[in-house]
């Protein structure tokens, strides 16, 4: 009885539970450390989140994730609150624009529990999903996820101690960042027209916007590491097709030296929004 009062007094009771995942990260890990893991195919990397949402860049190594895992487990575990992490699942994911792709009530629920509900002929067995629908078309944007490669980074995870929170696609969710930020004014008496273009630890997505129309989208797990040219040749074509007075809005988890001069001269005569800044990634992921 003493704790439960205690737990009311310094609102304790009030707050998630830790593997509470409708819950904000920060909500969930009050006044504690944790971590943010980037898996790619043949890297893993991570980053400290602090109490107020702080980044500090930790260590990446390079080779078979399941190996590094066993070199950096317990680095990270020794410095987070009880093991505690979110994955970015960089590696093995497409990510397409599909058409009428059901917005009944509860279908993005359903899209978790039963999605060949939601999916119908577009469902694959073994993948996981999610989704984003444009409000003025009849477009979406579907993140398909290989549901094996998550098991095994959780079982990864937890042979060295740590206990995944949350598993993402970094990419995925930069891309919602940047739509969200460009497309402020709805509406057809302002549509946005525009290039996204996302980086997320070596991963790329571009998706063109020509007035509130998602026309196309190219994506790439494992493009590249300290080469940009094969992020230069996925995104060019690009700027045969991009209208006059059009927008280039950039989002990266981190930034990346040369990368935006190079965008910008790719680009040249667009204007270009750089929402890229330090812990980008881990900042959005620590505040929902």
């Amino acid at each position: 009885m003493l704790d439960q009062v205690k737990a009311v007094l310094n609102f304790s009771a009030f707050r998630p539970e830790p593997d509470d995942p409708v819950a904000s990260w920060k909500s969930r890990f009050p006044q504690k450390t944790t971590a943010l893991l980037h898996v790619a195919r043949n890297s893993v990397g991570y980053a400290l989140v602090g109490p107020a949402g702080d980044v500090t860049p930790g260590e990446e190594k390079q080779g078979d994730y399941k190996e590094v895992f066993k070199e950096l487990g317990p680095i990270i575990k020794s410095a987070v609150h009880d093991g505690w992490c979110t994955v970015s699942l960089d590696t093995r994911y497409v990510i397409s624009i599909e058409t009428n792709l059901s917005r009944k009530k509860g279908s993005e629920e359903a899209l978790l529990k039963d999605p060949r509900s939601v999916l119908h002929a577009r469902y694959e067995k073994g993948k996981r999903y999610a989704v984003t629908h444009n409000p003025e078309t009849n477009s979406s944007i579907l993140l398909t996820i290989d549901e094996e490669n998550i098991k095994k980074v959780e079982g990864c995870c937890k042979e060295q101690q740590l206990r995944v929170g949350r598993v993402c696609c970094g990419v995925y969710v930069l891309l919602r960042h940047a739509l969200a930020a460009a497309n402020t004014k709805k509406g057809s008496e302002e549509p946005f027209s525009g290039l996204f273009v996302i980086c997320c630890h070596g991963s790329v997505c571009a998706l063109l916007q020509e007035k509130d129309n998602w026309m196309e989208l190219r994506s790439r797990s494992d493009l590249f590491s300290e080469d940009l040219q094969p992020f230069l040749e996925l995104i060019a074509p690009f700027n045969d097709r991009l209208s006059p007075g059009a927008s280039v809005v950039l989002a990266c988890d981190e930034p990346i030296d040369g990368l935006a001069e190079k965008v910008g001269g790719l680009f040249a005569g667009h204007p270009m929004d750089d929402l890229t800044k330090p812990g980008l990634l881990a900042g959005l992921l620590f505040r929902n």
